[in-house]
């Protein structure tokens, strides 16, 4: 059964169709409110502010950052920013990258970076929610990211234990788990003393199987 078609007001305050949309209110309709039009510049006025002011940002930012990195920490720099989509950068994910870099390094920012923020006005919050989305563009591993936190000597043991462990299928599920059970081995001696000498055991047997000269070879 066809719909029956009446006249309603629409969202804008004008008497249509409801069939078919067409302003039956005429009068109303020719009608222009003006204060609505110099609300709308105001409004787009600002926003091209806003976004002036983002960009500008984002350059005052990258320049800061461009004269303190080092040509290594520019170089994981620009890599890092090849994964990320452009539209989505702003001041605090280039903050949040920079951050990610000492983190790698072991170093943590200092007097002079932390006096930059506050004059730029530049919060603490934004960037640690940018470090959030950034561990999961790069899909780094939170246990060796725990690994490279620790002093030179633990860290190499450290993350010896872990490939060997993930080599013998030893260890699973998410980064908690998975830290829980390389503490496990690490936090006790025996266990990871037997671990490290049959791993070197394995490892020794196949080299020595890969390195066999046959007789017929020498022939």
């Amino acid at each position: 059964m066809p719909e029956e078609c009446i006249i309603i007001k629409n969202s804008e305050g004008y008497l249509v169709n409801s069939c078919t949309g067409e302003v039956v209110d005429f009068e109303n309709y020719t009608y222009q409110d003006y204060s609505n039009l110099e609300y709308y510049e105001r409004a787009s006025s600002q926003k091209r502010e806003t976004e002036k002011e983002i960009k500008d940002m984002k350059k005052i930012v990258l320049n800061y950052l461009l004269s303190v990195m080092s040509d290594e920490e520019k170089e994981m720099f620009y890599k890092i920013l090849q994964k990320i989509d452009e539209k989505k950068l702003d001041a605090a994910y280039y903050l949040a990258i920079y951050e990610y870099i000492l983190s790698k390094e072991n170093k943590t920012v200092d007097r002079n970076y932390l006096k930059f923020l506050k004059m730029k006005g530049l919060g603490r919050y934004a960037i640690r929610q940018k470090k959030k989305l950034l561990r999961r563009i790069i899909k780094e591993d939170p246990v060796i990211h725990y690994i490279n936190s620790l002093d030179l000597e633990k860290r190499e043991e450290a993350l010896k234990v872990y490939e060997i462990l993930k080599k013998k299928n030893l260890i699973y599920g998410r980064a908690e788990t998975r830290k829980k059970i390389l503490l496990e081995y690490l936090n006790d001696s025996r266990r990871k003393k037997k671990l490290l000498e049959e791993y070197y055991v394995e490892d020794l047997i196949r080299w020595n199987s890969n390195n066999i000269i046959t007789f017929g070879q020498l022939i």
